[in-house]
C-alpha cells in the first residue's frame, strides 16, 4: 500500500536522542516503513514554546541540520522532496516546522526557512508567538502574521493551521487565497478540554473543505478517543463524521507520530496497513481508503508546492 502522512515530530526526537532515523525505538524508522510500495513522510521540526528570537532560529537548524545529515546517511532509502513532480524514491520527505517563532520574528527568517527546504509552516504550537496564537492562549493573528502568510502564499509555502486558536484561524482565512491545511486536528468531538481546543469545529471543516485544503486525521489519544472509542474504532467515528460533511477528498492522516501518547492498539508507522486492511474489511471501499492514506495528500502536494 501507499502512506502520506502529514505530520510527525520524529526528527527533532532522533536529533535529541542522537538516534539513527534508519533503526531506532520510536514510532517511526525507515526500516519499518520499507514495506510500503510508496511512502512519503512530512518531518516537521517542533519548536518548543519556552524558545523565541535567535534561540528559537538556532534550535531550528540544530534540527534541520541533523534532518539532511540523517537524508544523506540514508540516502539509499531516502530523498528529500520539495517538488513531488516525480518519485525517486520509495520513501521521500517533506519538511515543515511546527511553530513559526523559528522565524525569529523576522521575514527573512521565513526565506532561510524556505532556502533550507521548508514547504510546510505550521504557524503556532500551544501558545502565542510572533505570528498568532495557539490554541491555549488568546489572541489572534498579528500584522506581522499577516505578513508572513502573503510571504508564505508567494513562496508556496503551505500554510499549516493545526495548533491554532480559533480567532487565528479565522483570521487566517480571511487574509489567504489559496488552500491551507490543518496537518494534525480532527473534528471537534471529543470530550477532553484539550482535544476541544485543537480539534476542528464544524465551520472550520467547511472552510478548509470549501478552499481545497486538507484535514490530517491525529492518532493522539486526548485528540481521537471519543464515546468510549479507542484506536481503530475512534478512527471510524472521526473518518465518518467527516465523510457526512463531504470530506472525501480532502481527509488524510496526521499521525502526531512521536509527538503524542497514541490511542489503543496504535504502535507506529508498522500499524498503518493493518489499519487500512481492517477498514477495508469493515466495508470502506478500496478507491475511498487509497484517497484518504495516500492520493488526497499527494494530489494536494503537487499542485501547491514547487
Amino acid at each position: 500500500m501507499k502512506f502520506f502522512d502529514l505530520h510527525c515530530d520524529t526528527i527533532g526526537e532522533c536529533c535529541k536522542n542522537k538516534t539513527s532515523l534508519r533503526k531506532n525505538d520510536l514510532h517511526i524508522s525507515l526500516e519499518k516503513a520499507k514495506h510500503f510500495e510508496s511512502y512519503t513522510q512530512v518531518f516537521a521540526i517542533w519548536i518548543p514554546d519556552e524558545l523565541r528570537k535567535e534561540k528559537a532560529v538556532s534550535y531550528f537548524d540544530e534540527v534541520c541540520d541533523y534532518y539532511y545529515s540523517e537524508l544523506f546517511a540514508n540516502k539509499d532509502l531516502i530523498t528529500n522532496k520539495d517538488s513531488l513532480k516525480q518519485e525517486e524514491k520509495r520513501i521521500q520527505s517533506i519538511l515543515a516546522v511546527e511553530g513559526g517563532a523559528a522565524l525569529g520574528g523576522t521575514i527573512d527568517g521565513l526565506y532561510h526557512l524556505y532556502d533550507r527546504g521548508v514547504r510546510i509552516l505550521t504557524l503556532t504550537w500551544n501558545a502565542p508567538n510572533e505570528i498568532a496564537s495557539g490554541a491555549f492562549a488568546d489572541g489572534g493573528l498579528t500584522d506581522f502574521g499577516k505578513e508572513v502568510i502573503r510571504k508564505c502564499e508567494k513562496l508556496k509555502m503551505v500554510i499549516d493551521v493545526s495548533h491554532l486558536n480559533r480567532q487565528s484561524f479565522y483570521d487566517v482565512a480571511k487574509n489567504t487565497e489559496r488552500p491551507f491545511i490543518a496537518s494534525h486536528s480532527n473534528p471537534d468531538i471529543v470530550g477532553t478540554d484539550s482535544g476541544r481546543k485543537r480539534n476542528l469545529t464544524d465551520e472550520q471543516i467547511e472552510i478548509i473543505r470549501s478552499r481545497g485544503g486538507l484535514i490530517g486525521l491525529n492518532l493522539y489519544k486526548e485528540f481521537l478517543d471519543v464515546d468510549n472509542k479507542t484506536g481503530l474504532e475512534a478512527i471510524k467515528v472521526h473518518l465518518d463524521y467527516l465523510l457526512q460533511r463531504n470530506c472525501e477528498k480532502i481527509i488524510a492522516f496526521g499521525t502526531d507520530f512521536d509527538g503524542c501518547e497514541l490511542s489503543d492498539g496504535i504502535n507506529g508507522v508498522e500499524t498503518i496497513e493493518d489499519i487500512y486492511n481492517t477498514l477495508l474489511k469493515d466495508g470502506y471501499k478500496e478507491e475511498l481508503l487509497n484517497n484518504l492514506f495516500y492520493n488526497n495528500a499527494n494530489l494536494f502536494f503537487k499542485k501547491m508546492i514547487k
